[in-house]
Protein backbone atom coordinates (compact mmCIF):
# COMPACT_ATOMS: atom_id res chain seq x y z
CA UNK A 1 0.00 0.00 0.00
CA UNK A 2 1.94 3.38 -0.96
CA UNK A 3 2.15 6.41 1.66
CA UNK A 4 -0.32 8.76 0.18
CA UNK A 5 -3.41 5.87 0.01
CA UNK A 6 -2.17 5.53 4.10
CA UNK A 7 -2.40 9.25 4.54
CA UNK A 8 -5.50 9.51 2.74
CA UNK A 9 -7.02 6.85 5.21
CA UNK A 10 -6.01 8.37 8.34
CA UNK A 11 -7.08 11.60 7.35
CA UNK A 12 -10.60 10.18 6.25
CA UNK A 13 -10.61 8.56 10.06
CA UNK A 14 -10.49 12.09 11.95
CA UNK A 15 -13.73 12.76 13.66
CA UNK A 16 -15.87 15.54 13.03
CA UNK A 17 -16.10 17.38 16.09
CA UNK A 18 -11.82 18.35 15.98
CA UNK A 19 -10.91 21.75 15.88
CA UNK A 20 -7.23 22.77 14.88
CA UNK A 21 -6.05 19.43 16.03
CA UNK A 22 -8.06 19.43 19.24
CA UNK A 23 -10.93 17.20 20.01
CA UNK A 24 -13.49 19.27 21.42
CA UNK A 25 -14.91 17.75 24.75
CA UNK A 26 -18.17 18.20 26.72
CA UNK A 27 -18.63 18.09 30.42
CA UNK A 28 -21.57 15.34 31.17
CA UNK A 29 -21.47 15.02 34.99
CA UNK A 30 -20.22 16.24 38.32
CA UNK A 31 -18.10 14.19 40.69
CA UNK A 32 -15.10 14.05 42.80
CA UNK A 33 -11.59 13.46 42.01
CA UNK A 34 -11.84 10.03 44.67
CA UNK A 35 -14.86 8.72 42.44
CA UNK A 36 -12.94 9.47 39.15
CA UNK A 37 -9.64 8.26 40.17
CA UNK A 38 -10.91 4.61 41.36
CA UNK A 39 -14.49 3.91 39.87
CA UNK A 40 -15.40 5.79 36.96
CA UNK A 41 -12.51 6.03 34.93
CA UNK A 42 -12.26 2.48 34.90
CA UNK A 43 -16.56 2.45 33.79
CA UNK A 44 -15.32 4.47 30.90
CA UNK A 45 -12.11 2.29 29.87
CA UNK A 46 -14.48 -0.78 29.79
CA UNK A 47 -16.68 0.43 27.86
CA UNK A 48 -14.70 1.74 25.18
CA UNK A 49 -14.90 5.29 25.51
CA UNK A 50 -11.18 6.34 24.77
CA UNK A 51 -11.32 10.63 25.17
CA UNK A 52 -12.08 11.30 28.46
CA UNK A 53 -10.68 13.52 31.51
CA UNK A 54 -11.87 14.93 34.76
CA UNK A 55 -12.08 18.91 34.98
CA UNK A 56 -11.08 19.95 38.76
CA UNK A 57 -12.39 22.93 39.85
CA UNK A 58 -10.11 24.98 41.16
CA UNK A 59 -11.35 25.54 45.24
CA UNK A 60 -12.26 21.94 45.84
CA UNK A 61 -11.27 18.27 44.79
CA UNK A 62 -15.10 18.22 43.04
CA UNK A 63 -15.39 18.70 39.15
CA UNK A 64 -17.12 17.27 36.38
CA UNK A 65 -16.64 14.16 33.41
CA UNK A 66 -15.54 15.29 30.22
CA UNK A 67 -15.73 12.66 27.48
CA UNK A 68 -15.31 13.91 23.61
CA UNK A 69 -18.64 15.39 21.69
CA UNK A 70 -18.63 12.25 19.74
CA UNK A 71 -18.87 9.84 22.55
CA UNK A 72 -21.38 11.55 25.31
CA UNK A 73 -24.22 9.47 24.04
CA UNK A 74 -22.36 6.33 24.64
CA UNK A 75 -21.06 7.65 27.91
CA UNK A 76 -24.52 8.52 29.61
CA UNK A 77 -26.18 5.36 28.59
CA UNK A 78 -23.37 3.46 29.47
CA UNK A 79 -23.42 4.97 33.14
CA UNK A 80 -27.41 4.45 33.22
CA UNK A 81 -26.87 0.59 32.46
CA UNK A 82 -23.92 0.50 35.34
CA UNK A 83 -26.57 2.05 37.26
CA UNK A 84 -29.25 -0.44 36.47
CA UNK A 85 -26.94 -3.19 37.19
CA UNK A 86 -25.57 -2.03 40.29
CA UNK A 87 -28.75 -0.32 42.05
CA UNK A 88 -27.09 -0.65 45.85
CA UNK A 89 -24.57 1.15 45.05
CA UNK A 90 -23.82 5.16 46.23
CA UNK A 91 -24.54 7.45 43.09
CA UNK A 92 -21.22 8.69 42.04
CA UNK A 93 -21.90 11.13 39.67
CA UNK A 94 -24.39 13.55 38.88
Amino acid sequence: MSTTKKKKEAVAKVPATEKNGKIEMVNIFSTTYGYYRYWIRQILAESGISKFRFVKEPDSYNGKIAVAKAEVDKAKREFAEYQKKNPDIKTMWQ
